[in-house]
């Protein structure tokens, strides 16, 4: 009954919650600091489709009922708010092929933890993380460590020691974009085992909440999120969603030193704008490659990248909540 819920943060006072319905239904809204409906308080009830509510300080989780149902869905801000990254991602909501929903607060993509302030970290540490995973190269994570412990698995997309085609004067922004897809295909071929790692972690519950993340949170974790949510029954077009979300939190005022890095390299400026871009097509290739050449996602993982079955089936519990209709009425009017 209810479809479309958003969850975002209007500046630093308004939390705004919308949803579609049919007409006239009344949905009761419950804010809570974990994803538990009979934990929540009942804020609101709203036949309008969206609510505006103080902002809590710290992450929100908010459940929906309608008033005459017997279904509540948990939903969550997507971006989780910091100071200093913009890009730091809940992969929870997502609904999967068997009826479920990939479960809230248990895997989070990001960008560079580097940048993160004193009070971030402590944020940070508020979500309970247990994991995380740094998915840069050598030196990134020299010049730059993370302010917290990580376990450093790289994800490149090229053999070791290939270098990138030399850029040209003549490079334009499709140009920029190619060179993504051929980023894309080539981290399925080349850092299968390490994409296995992180996947292979996440199929244990007492290493849950992870973390991964590279410089932008765009690419390198872009790849391995698509194939994670693909695993446990994303469907394609809401994995390519999930990757064109960055646009939305890491625009082109945020990614300054990427861009520098880029033009120091002799990338010309149309070109790098395609590189820093997030071309739905250039995802999509990797997405087809899966099946085009490797036969599906879980015969790459088992077969490729040396998943075990039961690891891929451990890592579906783990993360994935099946469907399931509440029972009983708590004092939240929406457990």
């Amino acid at each position: 009954m209810l479809s479309d819920v958003v969850v975002e943060r209007d500046g630093d006072d308004v939390l705004s919650v919308s949803w579609s319905s049919p007409d006239g239904v009344a949905v009761d809204v419950c804010v809570g600091s974990a994803p538990t409906p009979a934990e929540h308080l009942h804020v609101a009830t709203s036949t309008d489709g969206v609510v505006r509510l103080p902002a809590v300080t710290g992450r929100a989780y908010v459940s929906l009922r309608p008033v005459d149902g017997d279904t509540t869905l948990v939903v969550a801000e997507r971006r989780v708010p910091f100071v200093g990254i913009t890009n730091f991602r809940d992969l929870g909501g997502y609904p999967t092929s068997d009826g479920g929903t990939t479960r809230w607060g248990r895997v989070y993509r990001a960008d560079a933890l580097h940048k993160l302030t004193g009070a971030d970290v402590e944020a940070l540490g508020g979500l309970g993380v247990r994991t995380v995973f740094d998915l840069r190269g050598d030196l990134e994570r020299d010049e730059f460590p993370d302010p917290v412990p990580s376990q450093h698995v790289p994800i490149v997309g090229r053999p070791p020691g290939a270098e990138l085609p030399a850029p040209t004067p003549d490079m334009v922004e499709a140009d920029g974009e190619r060179l993504l897809r051929d980023i894309y295909v080539g981290v399925l071929e080349h850092s299968a085992a390490n994409i296995a790692t992180v996947l292979r972690c996440m199929s244990t519950p007492d290493t849950l909440p992870v973390v991964f993340h590279c410089h932008g949170g765009k690419d390198r974790t872009g790849v391995v999120a698509s194939v994670l949510l693909l695993a446990v029954g994303v469907d394609r077009e809401t994995v390519l969603d999930d990757y064109e979300a960055t646009r939305r939190y890491r625009r082109p005022e945020h990614q300054g030193d990427s861009l520098a890095n880029l033009l120091a390299a002799g990338v010309p400026a149309e070109a790098a704008a395609g590189v820093l871009g997030t071309p739905r097509w250039a995802m999509a290739a990797a997405v087809d490659a899966l099946d085009d050449v490797y036969g599906g996602v879980h015969r790459y993982l088992t077969a490729v990248a040396g998943l075990e079955p039961s690891e891929l089936r451990a890592l579906q519990d783990c993360l994935v909540e099946p469907g399931r209709r509440s029972t009983g009425v708590t004092p939240s009017r929406c457990a």
